[in-house]
C-alpha cells in the first residue's frame, strides 16, 4: 500500500463543488480544506504509485473547478531500514 498527497487549487467559488467531487473519487481517504494558495490536501491510498497517478488524472483533474494539482507519493525506501535514523552519517 502506498499513499499519495495531492495539493489542489480550485477556481474561486467552486470549493464546495470540488469537495463534493472528491467524495466520489475512489481511493481518497481524506480531503482537507486549506487556507492560502492551496485549497485542498487529499490523501490517497492505492496498491501502486501508478494507481495514484491514474486516480489523479482520471478522477480528480476532471472535477469541475479543479485548476491545478501537485502530487507527492510517499517514499517507502526509509521504512525498510530500521535504525537508519540513529546512523551517524545521517
Amino acid at each position: 500500500m502506498v499513499r499519495g498527497f495531492v495539493l489542489i487549487s480550485v477556481e474561486p467559488g467552486k470549493e464546495m463543488e470540488a469537495y463534493r467531487g472528491f467524495s466520489n473519487a475512489n481511493g481518497i481517504v481524506e480531503a482537507t480544506p486549506l487556507l492560502g494558495d492551496i485549497d485542498f490536501l487529499l490523501i490517497i491510498e492505492a496498491k501502486e504509485p501508478n494507481d495514484i497517478a491514474r486516480i489523479v488524472i482520471k478522477q480528480i483533474r476532471p472535477i469541475k473547478g479543479v485548476v491545478s494539482t501537485k502530487t507527492l507519493v510517499e517514499d517507502e525506501f526509509l521504512k525498510h531500514f530500521e535504525g537508519l535514523a540513529s546512523d551517524k552519517e545521517w
